[in-house]
């Protein structure tokens, strides 16, 4: 890729953090956004079409950004003082918006005829398109770029276009990679850095959906479960409704339940947790109870939490059982054939899970390319 195409690709990445830390909250919105907000509101409306004009503004933009000495009107070359708007956007813009799941065209925004032979964009210039509105806000904006002086102001014109383009990424369906035929501990390495990225929001949903997904895989595997059901997963509760409830996943028996799981995240069990799982399984029907925690058992209170176990399985039958949820993946994982229907299942569970987001699912896209 040549410095032109690189540099065009640098101020992309630079516009498309920006905009996903103000999705993300993460920032305040800039004061630009006020001062030149007729502008801004003209590209939002333009960016909030699905059409091949945002992107096609995206491309503008950017390349006025970087050549300010460029009338970006003139968008082809056969143009007076015109350049390749489609080339740009075929081997920069079109590929950025891939690698990061970005809505595009197939192959160039130029595709459409009605900017393949679109004229030089001069303001009052009628292109038809459908939507209506795409042609005379995407004149609007070039020629507003194309006449400023300021470099800030096209910026954050370009910003105003991926934030809606990240708004409409993110609520629409990710296509999730589905890993085949893994080593164990690949498969371990994988679910902990899926279960340890940096999430906004529910990341202790995930070790609950892969215990969920370990569940559906052996339950017809394993003689003990014979004549047993896997309850629905519940969705995700605060912790005053949650009381009351026997675990966070659930096997029954006659609608009875046999054996429970509660899921700890971002802390190793403790002796309170033993001790609040013994209050809530005293009287339940269950003869296993699992606490498995994403941080594993406090080495602390290992002594202490082994003795309330011994004494509690005596008294009242139900052996509880402490753990990692990664150690407990991995032991399970050794009972299967392979470890494939395991990540499809947690997998789908991911994708389709009320309680999970974009958020969940691209970034196991991206963990998933490193391994």
């Amino acid at each position: 890729m040549s410095t032109v195409y690189e540099d065009l690709s640098t101020l992309l990445e630079k516009v498309y953090k920006h905009a996903e830390a103000l999705v993300n909250e993460e920032c305040e919105p800039p004061e630009e956004f006020f001062r030149y907000e007729e502008q801004i509101s003209k590209v939002r409306e333009l960016s909030k079409i699905k059409h091949a004009s945002r992107g096609a503004a995206l491309t503008l933009l950017s390349y006025k950004v970087l050549h300010p000495e460029q009338d970006i009107r003139a968008h082809k070359e056969e143009y007076e003082n015109g350049f390749s708007a489609r080339a740009f956007d075929t081997k920069v813009t079109i590929p950025f918006l891939i690698e990061h799941s970005l809505p595009r065209n197939v192959e160039t925004h130029w595709l459409t005829q009605t900017l393949s032979f679109a004229p030089v964009l001069l303001r009052g210039v009628q292109l038809k398109t459908v939507p209506k509105a795409c042609g005379p806000l995407l004149v609007e904006v070039v020629n507003d770029a194309n006449e400023s002086q300021n470099p800030d102001l096209i910026y954050f014109m370009m910003v105003s276009i991926m934030i809606e383009l990240i708004l409409v990424r993110n609520k629409d369906k990710v296509v999730m990679t589905r890993p085949k035929n893994l080593p164990i501990d690949s498969v371990k390495v994988l679910i902990f850095k899926h279960f340890n990225h940096k999430y906004k929001n529910n990341a202790p949903r995930l070790p609950q959906l892969a215990i969920y997904a370990i569940y559906k895989c052996i339950l017809d595997k394993m003689l003990r479960f014979e004549g047993q059901s896997l309850e629905p997963i519940q969705r995700m509760k605060s912790a005053d409704r949650k009381a009351g409830t026997v675990g966070d996943i659930v096997v029954s028996k006659d609608g009875s339940p046999i054996e429970a799981v509660e899921i700890k995240f971002g802390k190793p069990i403790a002796v309170v947790d033993v001790s609040e799982a013994i209050e809530k399984v005293r009287a339940e029907s269950v003869s296993r109870y699992y606490l498995l925690s994403t941080e594993g058992v406090a080495s602390e209170d290992v002594e202490i939490i082994n003795k309330k176990k011994s004494e509690f399985l005596k008294q009242n039958g139900c052996e509880i059982i402490v753990n990692g949820v990664i150690d407990t993946i991995g032991y399970y994982l050794r009972l299967l054939p392979n470890t494939t229907e395991f990540l499809s299942d947690y997998v789908d569970l991911v994708e389709s899970d009320e309680d999970t987001g974009y958020e969940h699912r691209i970034s196991w896209n991206d963990i998933c390319r490193e391994i």
